[in-house]
């Protein structure tokens, strides 16, 4: 079948689910290749909800579920996903309650909950296992560094308080490097560690795709890879504020926030390459990866496992990054 083909079928089938459920059938026909809709009492009808992101790859059935209209099948008519162009902007817009949602990690979420803003996590979106998503560490083009042992106390570019350093504190632990020995070299803007790795104004930088591989391409060297790592170091989640999960209109739109993602995954998942022209529309993939890049499988809606959960408090607390008493059960449970 055809890209297009099967984007016809598909939008077909949502439009017909849609039809269906206001019709006041529940189930889709029994051939229907999404995710069966989310019904709820009148009494819980879904209400209007934002989500914040990033222009990256974790997003992608996000932007597929908007745009094979999966939101509408599943009860949400009114729903906007914003991009932001940096995590601070993104954490202060869900601060102040301009946002419902939104797309983050661990530690943003712990980080938001001690700050006073009370967060559940949904689901994680990229990192269920160590295949998914791709974080790393390369030495620059001319650099003689050629594994992670041999950066015991050389700085690597990264930036503090975030995955990206925790990423790094765990590749080098699994490579035997003491921890008093790992020293980062504070560059925040991802581009900008990219572009100073690639002059050669870096010895090493820790980084995420796509820009791993355009590193790659341009001759640094790949000297750790999360996805090799012996356990999962990298997780994006999807978090929701405890005030909007509070409502039982908020909590069903929750739902179908979820129920979306699963039709978009499943949609993803039969055929990931054929999204590509999606990433380099949404998550800024530069035209020159478009041909080779290996897009991503995605997870079903799950919350993080506790492990994984409390090695990141771990870390925060051990780094004092964590400014208050964050649980499991506080970013998972829920209100």
């Amino acid at each position: 079948m055809t890209r297009r083909a099967r984007i016809a079928r598909a939008a077909f089938a949502a439009s017909l689910a849609a039809v269906l459920l206001l019709a006041g059938c529940a189930k889709p026909p029994a051939d229907a290749e999404t995710a069966e809709p989310v019904t709820t009492p009148a009494a819980e009808k879904p209400i209007a909800i934002r989500i914040g992101t990033l222009p990256t790859e974790d997003s992608l059935p996000l932007w597929v579920a908007e745009d094979m209209g999966y939101f509408a099948t599943n009860g949400l008519t009114d729903v906007e996903i914003v991009t932001f162009q940096s995590a601070q902007e993104r954490d202060a817009a869900f601060a102040a309650g301009a946002i419902d949602a939104y797309m983050g990690d661990i530690i943003a979420a712990a980080n938001l909950e001690a700050g006073g803003t009370p967060n559940t996590i949904k689901t994680v979106m990229l990192g269920a296992d160590q295949s998914q998503g791709r974080f790393g560490v390369v030495a620059s083009p001319k650099s003689k560094v050629a594994s992670l042992e041999e950066l015991a106390g050389v700085p690597v570019g990264t930036s503090s308080a975030t995955i990206q350093e925790y990423v790094l504190d765990g590749l080098m632990a699994e490579a035997g490097v003491a921890e008093a020995d790992v020293k980062v070299e504070e560059v925040k803007k991802v581009p900008v560690r990219f572009e100073l790795l690639m002059a050669d104004q870096l010895e090493a930088a820790a980084l995420p795709e796509p820009f791993l591989t355009l590193a790659e391409q341009g001759g640094a060297k790949l000297v750790g890879d999360d996805t090799k790592a012996a356990k999962n170091l990298s997780q994006t989640v999807l978090l929701f504020t405890d005030e909007y999960l509070g409502t039982p209109e908020g909590a069903a739109a929750a739902e179908g926030v979820l129920a979306a993602w699963d039709a978009a995954v499943q949609q993803i998942n039969a055929e990931p390459q054929s999204y590509v022209d999606e990433l380099v529309k949404y998550a800024q993939l530069p035209e020159s990866l478009s041909e080779t890049y290996q897009v991503n499988t995605y997870p079903l809606s799950s919350p993080p496992a506790e492990i994984d959960v409390n090695a990141v408090l771990d870390w925060m607390r051990a780094k004092s990054y964590l400014k208050g008493d964050v649980s499991y059960d506080d970013l998972v449970t829920g209100p």
